[in-house]
């Protein structure tokens, strides 16, 4: 094996591993913002491995691996702010989710005086 191809199975390995972790933790965690947490972090970190080990591997399409990479880290988090957001909102306020600081609370409050 060639050290090229020896890095290409290695990333490869590592990106599987990350989306494994992700899936194990979206399996495992107790809550929704938990579950989107592990979902958000090893999953992007798993695709964009993948991504990129097949950008090296087909070196005609590294460029489109890395713009495909680059879309990825833009939107996932952006994502899973918005799920969060309506996790937050369609939460039953008898199980409510404690936080120090609640600036949707703080939202909602504003909203209900005016």
């Amino acid at each position: 094996m060639l050290i090229r191809e020896i890095l290409i199975l290695s990333i490869a390995t590592v990106g599987v591993a990350f989306m494994l972790i992700s899936a194990i933790g979206i399996l495992r965690l107790p809550d929704v913002y938990a579950r989107m947490h592990a979902a958000g972090k090893a999953a992007t970190l798993g695709v964009s491995c993948v991504l990129l080990a097949t950008g090296l591997a087909y070196e005609a399409y590294l460029v489109r691996m890395i713009m495909l990479i680059t879309l990825f880290f833009v939107t996932a988090p952006i994502a899973t702010t918005a799920m969060a957001r309506a996790a937050y909102r369609t939460s039953k306020p008898e199980e409510k989710f404690i936080l120090r600081y609640d600036d949707m609370a703080q939202e909602r409050a504003q909203q209900s005086d005016s």
